[in-house]
């Protein structure tokens, strides 16, 4: 069965115990006590600080995630900044990071740095994503239909504006006005072009949606739910009428990942469970609501085929097998957690102080951290590396590889910052292995793969740390720039690397 060796993961996950070590958090860490050293290495060290106090600084400088997404073999994540983040697979394009498709996964987060500002992020799960701007447009980005290792690198949709919310199943996505209205369109799945939105007769005052195969669920003000089927033919969308389901408490929140399975969250906190006829004509269930847990109080539901993650009021976060008549497992290791992501085969939970953590499969690393030399999986939560802005004469690095806390020392794409800063970066093969030649300005430094020398005009220094390939770029430490003349300062409260040309 698919989801077998999944399945038994998330049940793994679920039942062990585990706190997370100081050094594991570390290269993650969002507390400001990060410092340079004298020598200006940007070695990473820990303060004593609380956490608890570097947490609520994080989110006041718009650092701490607020939103995530997990999808195939893949993650997006977005911060109260605006700012969107993207790690796992590549392997179809589906990060939407330019030049990088060549490259199947990222290790660590990498930022979008094309986006404006976003408010929201919504995934088909499967490689296609879109973001509402601050502005209430909407952005797409990631897999291209019909192309293999293409991406679609951000951009905005055209016809719409006022937008609140969006939903997508890569053919069709529908879009929550700010007023309650909803409306819908359809990508091309040769060109990757989408067509002019329409408005969906018969929904009003609707405060979320969800979509799942072609069914299209609509949450209203009064807490009803609505369901209505989508399809095209000649490049033409056809919408049927939307239908109420009937025999439903009055819900504040639902999540659907299967065209006939359904959860939904009361006001009192109590998780629902339902299934509703094949035929859209019909609002009658096909199995009536049935209560999952009905001791706990539970904030929201996130539904994935085979299992949903239930996120308690009290900041816990449970799993449910879909299994009529059983409980939900607790998930240990996860304390203040208010939002999630149930992926198909991995998952991820923001706590209220920003801190993104995940666990199941991570073969492409989506969980967030590189993969371990065994089987690939994490059985218990761990929390993402921590991304790193890398800004280049005050603006951001347009580039395609993130910058990493390796061994507590910063490691940066070296041929991506070359280029900004006006040098070049080459490449030379001999009998003796490979040499990389980075020329900036009159000064040409030289240095090998996995070595932790360099030579400047002829004269050798120590670096402090060796250089490395990652996700196919040369890395190298941040702090070589320094040696080079140019002003590099480290914050740690941002997690911000600033390189200043000389």
């Amino acid at each position: 069965m698919k989801y077998s060796h999944f399945m038994q993961g998330v049940l793994l996950s679920a039942v062990v115990v585990t706190a997370v070590s100081p050094h594991s958090f570390a290269a993650a860490s969002t507390q400001p006590g990060d410092r340079m050293d004298a020598a200006a290495r940007l070695s990473v060290s820990i303060s004593a600080e609380s956490p608890a106090a570097s947490a609520s600084s994080t989110a006041a400088l718009g650092t701490a995630f607020v939103q995530v997404a997990a999808g195939n073999y893949y993650s997006v994540g977005l911060r109260a900044d605006g700012s969107v983040w993207t790690w796992g697979r590549n392997l179809l394009g589906e990060l939407g990071i330019p030049d990088t498709t060549a490259v199947s996964s990222m290790v660590a987060p990498v930022r979008l740095n094309t986006l404006p500002p976003l408010n929201s992020i919504a995934t088909d799960g499967y490689g296609y994503q879109l973001g509402v701007a601050r502005d209430g447009t909407v952005w797409e980005w990631g897999s291209r239909p019909g192309y293999v290792r293409e991406t679609q690198v951000p951009r905005a949709l055209p016809g719409l504006s006022g937008i609140s919310q969006v939903t997508t199943l890569q053919k069709y996505s529908f879009g929550l006005g700010s007023d309650g209205s909803v409306k819908a369109w359809m990508r091309d799945q040769k060109s990757g072009d989408s067509g002019q939105p329409i408005s969906v007769s018969g929904l009003k005052n609707i405060v979320q949606l969800q979509s799942t195969s072609d069914y299209i669920y609509a949450l209203d003000s009064a807490g009803f739910v609505w369901k209505l089927t989508v399809n095209a033919s000649e490049n033409q969308l056809h919408l049927s009428v939307p239908v109420r389901i009937q025999g439903l408490p009055a819900l504040k929140q639902i999540s659907m990942q299967h065209a006939y399975d359904a959860y939904g969250v009361d006001g009192s906190g109590k998780v629902w469970n339902w299934s509703t006829q094949a035929s859209s004509s019909t609002g009658k269930l096909y199995v009536k609501p049935v209560s999952i847990q009905p001791s706990l109080q539970v904030r929201n539901v996130y539904a994935s085929p085979g299992y949903a993650l239930l996120v308690s009021r009290q900041g816990e976060v449970w799993m449910y097998d879909g299994k009529k008549g059983r409980s939900a497992v607790k998930v240990k290791g996860l304390q203040r957690i208010v939002s999630a992501s149930a992926g198909d085969t991995h998952r991820l939970a923001v706590d209220a102080k920003g801190q993104v953590y995940g666990w199941g499969a991570n073969n492409w690393n989506e969980v967030g951290v590189a993969r371990n030399a065994g089987d690939g999986m994490e059985y218990a939560p761990v929390p993402i590396q921590r991304p790193i802005t890398i800004r280049i004469n005050g603006s951001l690095l347009p580039a395609s590889f993130p910058a990493v806390n390796k061994n507590n020392s910063i490691i940066v794409p070296v041929k991506s910052i070359a280029k900004e800063l006006g040098g070049s970066l080459e490449a030379s093969t001999t009998q003796e292995g490979t040499t990389y030649r980075l020329q900036y300005g009159q000064t040409t430094v030289t240095f090998r793969p996995d070595s932790a020398e360099a030579a400047i005009q002829g004269q050798s220094i120590a670096l402090s740390g060796p250089v490395s390939m990652i996700n196919g770029a040369v890395m190298v430490p941040a702090s070589l720039f320094k040696q080079l003349g140019c002003q590099v300062d480290w914050n740690p409260t941002l997690a911000e690397l600033s390189i200043q040309g000389k």
